[in-house]
């Protein structure tokens, strides 16, 4: 009896349940999405700006400390009473909102950390909460 080497040809085939389970998943997820869309987009009458107060606007301010405890706001020296006293203005025009005016303190690497503190708590008596701290990652 002679038998034969060669397989008999096997049916190819493409299973396409894992590609309808995707379709499905994707018609699932966009109906979901779309009607998350829908919920966002109620029209709601919305306040209005009275003229001169712009709430986009804001300020920054610069404090700047060199490693002996000297103060620059603005390119000028200035002692803390005269720097605090500038920043207060500068809030003033803003109608005194503590989150349209950033400050950002940047210290000398070699600056002590008790200039640090004296200014840090010296904004905190003014109202400021949040003091951007410049660094180099160099």
């Amino acid at each position: 009896m002679k038998l034969s080497k060669t397989k008999p040809p096997r049916s190819l085939s493409f299973n396409m349940t894992p590609m309808i389970d995707i379709v499905f998943l994707l018609i699932i997820f966009f109906m979901t999405v779309s009607q998350i869309t829908k919920t966002a987009d109620l029209p709601i009458p919305l306040p209005r700006v009275v003229e001169g107060d712009i709430p986009g606007q804001t300020a920054t301010v610069t404090i700047n400390l060199d490693r002996l405890g000297n103060i620059f706001v603005g390119g000028e020296r200035l002692s803390l009473n005269q720097a605090l006293t500038t920043i207060e203005k500068q809030l003033s025009k803003f109608g005194n909102d503590h989150h349209r005016m950033k400050i950002t303190l940047r210290c000398d690497r070699n600056c002590e950390c008790r200039h640090v503190s004296v200014i840090l708590k010296r904004l905190a008596n003014l109202g400021f909460q949040n003091v951007r701290s410049a660094v180099s990652n160099s």
